[in-house]
Order: C-alpha cells, then sequence, then structure tokens
C-alpha cells in the first residue's frame, strides 16, 4: 500500500499528462513537463510516473467535480485531496494505467512483507 499522498499523485499525473495532449506554449509545455518530473520520489519513480496515462473524458468530469470541494480542512467534510484519494479505485476503474502504477510502486513493499 502506498500513501494518501501518492495516489492523488497518480491522478495529477494523469490530469497533467492530458493537457499536454493539448496545444499549449513551448513555455507552458515545459512547465507540464516540469511538474511531471517534481511528482517522482522514492516510490513514485520516473518509470511508475510514465506508466500513467491520460486521464479520459469521464475521469476528467469527476476530477472536476472533487475540485469543487477545495483544499479546505474543517475536519468535518471531504476536501479535494482526500476524495482523490478515497475514490482512487474509480479513477482506476476508467484508467487501468493507475491502477498499474500503483501496484508497480507497491512492489517494493511486498517484497518486505
Amino acid at each position: 500500500m502506498i500513501s494518501m499522498g501518492h495516489t492523488y499523485t497518480l491522478v495529477m499525473a494523469s490530469v497533467t499528462k492530458r493537457a499536454l495532449q493539448g496545444e499549449m506554449p513551448t513555455e507552458m509545455r515545459l512547465m507540464f513537463l516540469d511538474h511531471l518530473e517534481k511528482m517522482t520520489d522514492g516510490t513514485l519513480t520516473p518509470a511508475v510516473i510514465s506508466m500513467v496515462e491520460p486521464i479520459d473524458d469521464k475521469g476528467y468530469e469527476l476530477y472536476q467535480e472533487a475540485a469543487k470541494l477545495g483544499y479546505g480542512r474543517d475536519g468535518r467534510s471531504p476536501n479535494f485531496f482526500t476524495v482523490l484519494h478515497q475514490k482512487f479505485d474509480v479513477f482506476a476503474a476508467l484508467n487501468p494505467s493507475l491502477q498499474r502504477a500503483y501496484d508497480e510502486a507497491c512492489r517494493p513493499w511486498r517484497r518486505s512483507a
């Protein structure tokens, strides 16, 4: 199992890759690519991030609905961050590359268990 932040990051990588499919100025494209590079760490390696495919229309619609929740931290209601984590299975059902990337990111933890 990987952290809440890692599942959030996998979904965000998928959204970022969707954005990269569109037309944009070179500077903006480089900014998005830099953003993808910064998503990596000891768990979400460049190989794991590269496995993630762009989010599709249905997934993006769910993402936009979740984004309306904002990042509030009142502790009583879900926010954008927690919903992307809690509903990761829904995003992964729509984009199986997310589950493959998740499984790959978990691989070192399975070996030590």
